[in-house]
Formats: structure tokens, sequence, C-alpha cells
């Protein structure tokens, strides 16, 4: 079981530093609380039940590790969201411009609504999680996944369009 664990976390640790970046607004405090999720991780492996699917549980220990370390006030105000998954990278000088100040709004407007929406839009949009998935971590029917999810979007493109010219 050591060995087949080993292999699941290392093949998920991308997806677990960018749900931490997701979660928190400072890049290197995420890159630390995705570190201290994995740490949690090894030690809870035995709690770990191998009939059910691993991301949904090692998640829900990255979105705890990030509410503890917001918790504790260990992050600062800072943007951090790594969003090049988000933008593709564009051939010219001028769009990647364009898409630099894209990127930064997308960034800043995430960071201004609820914790609640962050949390819901980095699970569908920034780790590509179920609606089945999301229900099953936040313990919520899927209609209601949905509703939360339209919600959250818009209020993020309400935070977008206050940057916006």
């Amino acid at each position: 079981m050591t060995a087949e664990f080993d292999r699941l976390l290392a093949f998920h640790l991308p997806r677990v530093h960018r749900a931490a970046a997701g979660l928190l607004p400072n890049r290197e405090e995420a890159r630390e609380v995705a570190q201290d999720a994995l740490t949690r991780a090894w030690a809870a492996r035995d709690r770990y039940d191998p009939s059910r699917p691993f991301y949904p549980w090692l998640y829900t220990i990255v979105r705890n590790a990030c509410r503890d370390a917001s918790a504790r006030g260990r992050h600062r105000a800072r943007p951090g969201l790594n969003t090049e998954q988000v933008v593709a990278a564009a051939p010219g000088a001028l769009d990647q411009l364009s898409l630099k100040r894209q990127e930064a709004v997308l960034r800043a407007a995430l960071q201004r609504v609820s914790p609640e929406h962050r949390e819901i839009l980095v699970m569908r949009h920034f780790e590509d999680l179920s609606y089945a998935e999301i229900g099953e971590l936040l313990e919520v029917p899927q209609g209601t996944v949905m509703s939360r999810l339209y919600r959250a979007r818009k209020a993020l493109v309400a935070e977008i369009k206050k940057e916006s010219p």
C-alpha cells in the first residue's frame, strides 16, 4: 500500500499545488500549504479507503490545510493565483501583454469573491472536478453544486467588470 500511495501522491502533486494556489492569494504560501497537505495526507494514509476515488480525499486535506492557514492568518493579501492554465499563451508581444492584463484582472477578481465562491470555482475550473465530485467533497447534492457554481460565476463576472475599462 505504501508504494502505491507514494505513486498516487506523486501523480497528484501538480493538482495539489494548483488547488492551493487557487485557494490562497499568495503563491509562496500556497506552496508551503501544499507541502503541509501532502505531509498530512501521508500521515493519514491509513485512513484512505482504496475503494473510493483518491483525489477527492486528497483535495479535502488540501482544502482543510488552506483553511487552517487562513485561520492562522499565515497568508498575506497579495495576488498569487497561477492562472497560466486558464489563459493560453499568445505568440505576439501585444497579445502577451493583453493576456497578462487579463490574468491580473482574473487573479484580482478571484481574490475579491467570497471564499466559498473562490473554492467552488477552483474546484470546477482549475481542478476540473465533476459536479458529482464537488458535491461529494462539499457534502451537498449536485443541484446545489450547480446553483452555487452559477452564483460564483456571476460574482466573478461582476468583479471582472469592475476592473474593465
